[in-house]
């Protein structure tokens, strides 16, 4: 089998057989990887050019995989190239070699109106500015612009201004102090001169770079950035995530939104970069917020959908596993629930279908009665959530069975999923259920087809889906039912997935919830999300806790985390309960463990349980006093549950992360800007995790006002550093009075 992508897998791993550079201009050297599964042929790549048609051999690499040198092209045309074996022929991948434009001056300007400004760049390109309760900034490619050159500017709100100099592009000051300075725009056109990626380059004198989406890597993405793509990333996601979102804010009163279903990356060095690929007429739209962070953050979410609200019962204890994959399970784990008087409130199984169609539950045995299990659950107080997958399995370990290929007969016919450009169903490429197909969740045929065989599940009492996945669409020049690209839809996908789950439970008058690690854009419509697979060690925490806080500066406005870690061995106690006390002072408290089977190494032994409840992991570490404290603060949890309760429904009115950053409730506060591991927890609690290992003791800044210690009843003053004790029984935690 021959595998090749023009536009590779991720961002952060050569998949080895992409092209390179996957973009060329002209005068660059272009190489093309492949990778040949189960044959020993030898691949020729057949290149088709303005010179003609020649076969180019390949040079072996290690393994499996080959390279194919096509040279330099010096000038900008489309470029065709197939790779066969005497067994295969894959489809033409066709590419542009681009020329590149930098553009630093407007060359006219025309005042349409008092507030709209039309610009001139590059002879064809024109960007249209106009300034409102918001600033909008649309760059097009029609035509240009005719006008007159002169100097113009534009009032905006918070004593902003948007000038035009003669010599140049655009300034954003504040009453006359500079704030932000476009230096050029650069395009890369094809050879027929449509541009097809284009790039925006700043100066910005701020000192505070917050939002872009979930981030693992920093909550200030001062001197980083984002590639905007979503990312699924097992484990140590550093600088790559699941929930990119192309919406920042600084200290300086304004915010920024790409708005845009293609990725957008950008850059925040010394020089600010905002950069993405095009297709159709319209180029870029930029809009800019002023005003205080809650504000910028609230206009941002009613420009990208109203906030959905949980029901009352998600922001209780949530327990998880994935080994629990029988009734015996489940009935070990509800008797664990009683013997300790641990108050969950939702249960989550992964393990409950048939492993290939998802939505049959598994009948080899093991839920004797599913219909009865869920009432079960019902009575006992547990409100059930079922992982869910958007995809038609490809069967690798064995025969699909007559339930999944009749799944799939009727999906190929009837045109129910993602289609490769040629037409053909797409399938995941590799990785994650590699050779799988998608669901199209814009085809509402397909959508209809796809709960008819989940209606069941609602009607046993089933009242939520844990959505995973999502990220796996990778191929640009796909297709969509509603005639979006791969390009457009790989960001989009995750939202149109989740929303569907949501609409299907809605229909059903069903007051569930959806659990997932994936979004963009307008996440807040689609909630509960939680920050995917992290292994159980100190540093995930810290990157766990980062995640947080920048989720909610980004629009998610309910957030959790996998308790201890996810992967890997088992947490000590001391990282364990550490994690659990932020945990208890989270949206949603709840622990999940990887298959017992593991992708790391101390979870292949027979029998092996790994577990996060506190029991296992009390008689596991043998240490009786985790499971006391775990159990404490999950009592602590559910006592909060009404202040939970009261402070979602004013966080999904007032357009406010429930885990927020303290920049939102003391914007004038420099100090709040800095920091970065303490949160607000609704309107009354900040809250100071400890989340390095040995610290018994942390500084912690609170911002001004009266604050009481939540443990101790200790007062303090605020605007001032203290020094707090912190035992594994209590993490600083203090209520504004």
């Amino acid at each position: 089998m021959i595998k090749h992508l023009g536009e590779g897998l991720t961002p952060f791993k050569d998949c080895g057989f992409a092209r390179y550079p996957e973009m060329p201009c002209a005068g660059e050297c272009v190489t093309v990887r492949c990778r040949i599964d189960n044959s020993d042929a030898l691949p020729v790549l057949t290149l088709r050019t303005e010179e003609g048609i020649r076969e180019i051999p390949p040079v072996p690499e290690e393994s499996c995989f080959f390279a194919f040198s096509l040279g330099c092209f010096e000038t900008p045309q489309q470029v065709s190239y197939q790779i066969s074996t005497a067994e295969e022929v894959t489809n033409w991948f066709t590419f542009e070699i681009l020329a590149r434009e930098r553009v630093i001056r407007f060359g006219s300007f025309e005042i349409l109106e008092k507030d709209i400004i039309l610009a001139g760049l590059s002879g064809d390109v024109s960007l249209t500015v106009k300034a409102g309760k918001n600033l909008q900034m649309t760059l097009e490619q029609d035509g240009g612009v005719n006008g007159a050159k002169e100097s113009g500017a534009l009032a905006l709100p918070e004593g902003f201004t948007l000038d035009f100099d003669p010599q140049g592009l655009w300034t954003l000051r504040r009453s006359g102090q500079l704030i932000c300075r476009a230096t050029s725009y650069e395009f890369w056109r094809d050879a027929k001169g449509t541009i097809v990626k284009t790039a925006l380059n700043m100066q910005m004198t701020c000192r505070h770079i917050l939002g872009t989406g979930e981030r693992f890597d920093a909550v200030d993405q001062y001197g980083l950035g984002s590639n905007g793509r979503v990312v699924e990333r097992f484990t140590r996601q550093e600088d790559q995530t699941y929930i990119p979102v192309p919406f920042f804010m600084t200290e300086q009163r304004f915010g920024w939104f790409r708005d845009s279903d293609i990725s957008a990356e950008m850059t925040f060095h010394s020089e600010v970069t905002i950069s993405q690929e095009t297709e159709g007429q319209l180029l870029t739209k930029d809009i800019l917020y002023f005003g205080s962070p809650s504000c910028v953050l609230r206009q941002y979410l009613e420009q990208t959908g109203e906030s959905v609200l949980p029901p009352e019962w998600a922001f209780g204890v949530w327990i998880s596993a994935n080994g629990w994959n029988s009734d015996a399970e489940v009935d070990t784990q509800l008797a664990s629930l009683k013997a300790h008087d641990y108050p969950a409130s939702v249960i989550v199984l992964e393990q409950w279908s048939d492993e290939r169609t998802f939505y049959r539950w598994n009948d080899n045995g093991s839920w004797a009665d599913p219909a009865k299990t869920v009432a079960s659950l019902k009575e006992q107080g547990l409100h059930l959530v079922l992982w869910q997958i958007p995809i038609i399995k490809h069967e690798w370990d064995g025969a699909p069975g007559t339930a999944l290929e009749a799944d799939i007969r009727e999906a190929i016919d009837n045109g129910y999923v993602i289609k490769s450009a040629d037409g053909s169903p797409y399938t995941i490429i590799d990785n994650w259920f590699h050779g799988s197909m998608m669901l199209d969740f814009t085809n509402p045929e397909a959508v209809r087809w796809w709960f008819s065989k989940r209606k069941y599940l609602l009607d046993m009492g089933v009242e939520g889906f844990k959505t995973d996945g999502g990220e796996f669409l990778f191929e640009k020049a796909a297709r969509l039912y509603d005639g979006s690209t791969g390009r457009r839809a790989h960001n989009l996908y995750p939202g149109q997935y989740v929303r569907a789950y949501h609409a299907f439970m809605r229909g059903n008058r069903v007051n569930g919830v959806t659990f997932s690690r994936a979004g963009y854009t307008g996440a807040q419509t689609y909630p509960i999300h939680w920050a995917g697979d992290q292994l159980s060690q100190w540093c995930e925490l810290q990157s766990q806790l980062r995640a947080g806080i920048s989720a909610g500066l980004s629009g998610v406005l309910f957030w959790s985390f996998d308790i201890g870690g996810f992967a890997g061995e088992l947490p000590s106690a001391e990282l364990y309960l550490r994690a659990t006390a932020m945990g208890c002072f989270c949206p949603v408290m709840q622990w999940h463990a990887e298959p017992r089977s593991g992708q790391f190494h101390g979870t292949y032994a027979k029998d092996y349980n790994n577990d996060r409840s506190p029991w296992n992991l009390s008689q596991k570490i043998g240490d009786e006093r985790l499971l006391d404290v775990a159990c404490q603060y999950a009592r602590l949890h559910e006592k909060l549950r009404p202040y939970l309760w009261a402070e979602a429904q004013h966080c999904a009115k007032a357009g406010q992360p429930m885990m927020a950053h303290l920049c939102i409730d003391f914007p004038k506060d420099a100090r709040a800007w800095a920091a970065d591991d303490e949160y607000m927890l609704g309107r009354s609690y900040l809250v100071a995790p400890i989340v390095h290992e040995g610290e018994d003791t942390r500084n912690v800044y609170l911002p001004a006002g009266t604050w009481r210690h939540f443990f101790t009843g200790e007062i303090h003053e605020g605007n001032a550093d203290i020094s707090v004790s912190c035992p594994l029984e209590q993490i600083p935690v203090y209520e504004k009075v």
